[in-house]
């Protein structure tokens, strides 16, 4: 009877926290089937669809992209409410797929980290691993969620500013509040550390959480929170596990005369790339994406192969296209972990550590870009002084992080301004623009009537 009654809790709180349609996801693995051991609950976290999907608003929101006026009609309202920076991106009768994705692979992982030492032990799959992963899962949800639909990490101000719901507790008659900013960090720094002594070093897929990966996440949420030296020393704890970077100069396009027509040697399978340490990433796929002349002057266009390779200003039959799109990669809203990140998360943090260090920073930024531009023509970044070595190192954040969520917590986290114009009318965020926190969605107030964040630009 009582885990009936915490199975009937998972699918009321799974209910009221993504849909308010009777279209509910069923949390189990296999239909309606009750779980009876360990392995059940480890299956329940092979799901990629439900763990590994989420992470999509940001994707017209961020510097990164342009959708050109006469583009627009092909857009969704949606699309152009969240180009537009608008207070709502969704309609009260619409679901708010990142809020309801990450909350289905919370509810997931609660279930299991509930009940993993009560049920009968079985052989396939290793139970303390499963408990790590459950406990990671968890931790790199609320970390979006918080990062989304709250005010970014201030440490004078976390204790009280509203973070997002924390649905721990196995309690069918509770209506979930808002935690604060710190409670959801403090909650995600205590999952990462419950998961480090469970899981592998790395894992056989990238779809599974393992040590590198939660290293890396504890270095980014250190990175938000402005605590440099505990960043540099987990994002350098996850290279220690493995700091492989695709050269990008073993690849080849199929036709130097128009890169829209394919790369070779790139692997573009998410799961498969070498990079990827942990996938997140949404389950569409942009067919129509433009980028803005700000992210493409940013690239050395003559030497840059991340300019040479995925970006084209024609299209497959050669047809000249306003702007230019991104192809061969990027195409896929991405918020999960890649090697490139950490790189970057190590090199930022040991410039903004109290003493920092520019000898190992300038030595891993160095890494990364020996595999990004053309070896022929590529020379090392030498280190000046620490201002002109931060400065390069954000721009590396700039052009490898484009068209990620990274990229538009970045633009939240360090207070940047962006304006476009849409059908003659200007529209501007700035650093103290409210709608850098996105809405609550309507549908989950009307069902849990939560405080609503501040609206307007």
């Amino acid at each position: 009877m009582e885990k009936m009654k915490k199975l009937i809790y998972l699918f009321l709180v799974t209910a009221f926290l993504s849909s308010c349609s009777d279209d509910y996801v069923d949390i189990l693995p296999f239909g309606s089937t009750i779980p009876e051991n360990t392995d059940d609950l480890a299956m329940m976290l092979n799901v990629t669809n439900d763990i590994n999907s989420g992470g999509g608003n940001f994707g017209n929101q961020a510097d990164d992209v342009v959708i050109p006026d006469d583009r627009l009609a092909f857009s969704n309202e949606s699309a152009i409410s969240s180009y537009t920076w608008a207070d709502f991106m969704y309609k009260e009768n619409e679901t708010d797929d990142d809020w309801a994705d990450q909350y289905k692979a919370i509810s997931r992982a609660n279930y299991v980290i509930s009940n993993i030492d009560e049920f009968e032990v079985a052989n396939e799959f290793d139970v303390e691993n499963t408990k790590g992963r459950a406990h990671f899962i968890r931790a790199n949800a609320l970390f979006y969620l918080v990062n989304g639909y709250a005010k970014h990490y201030n440490a004078s101000s976390a204790s009280t500013d509203l973070g997002v719901p924390l649905p721990l507790e196995l309690d069918i008659n509770v209506l979930i509040p808002r935690s604060t900013v710190q409670e959801t960090y403090d909650l995600i720094i205590s999952d990462l550390e419950a998961a480090l002594p469970l899981l592998p070093d790395v894992s056989s897929t990238s779809t599974w959480a393992s040590k590198q990966s939660a290293y890396a996440l504890l270095g980014r949420v250190y990175l938000y929170q402005e605590k440099y030296e505990l960043s540099a020393q987990n994002s350098r704890a996850a290279l220690d596990l493995g700091n492989t970077l695709s050269d990008y100069n073993s690849f080849f396009l199929y036709d130097p005369s128009n890169a829209a027509r394919g790369l070779g040697g790139y692997d573009s399978n998410k799961i498969s790339n070498e990079e990827n340490t942990y996938v997140n990433e949404q389950g569409w796929y942009r067919t129509s994406l433009f980028l803005s002349d700000e992210l493409v002057a940013v690239f050395d266009q003559a030497n840059d192969l991340r300019f040479r390779y995925f970006i084209s200003d024609v299209d497959q039959t050669g047809a000249p296209q306003p702007n230019y799109i991104p192809v061969n990669a990027g195409r896929t809203p991405w918020s999960g972990i890649r090697m490139p990140e950490i790189y970057l998360n190590y090199c930022e943090a040991l410039m903004k550590q109290a003493s920092p260090n520019s000898t190992d920073a300038v030595a891993y930024l160095n890494m990364l870009r020996a595999k990004r531009y053309d070896a022929a023509t590529y020379a090392d970044f030498t280190h000046a002084d620490d201002a002109s070595t931060l400065a390069e190192i954000m721009l590396e954040r700039r052009r490898e992080l484009r068209l990620t969520a990274w990229r538009w917590f970045d633009m939240k986290r360090l207070g940047l301004s962006h304006s476009r114009t849409v059908n003659g009318q200007t529209y501007t965020i700035n650093a103290s623009s409210a709608n850098y926190v996105w809405a609550i969605p309507l549908n989950v107030i009307a069902i849990n009537p939560l405080e609503q964040n501040e609206r307007g630009l």
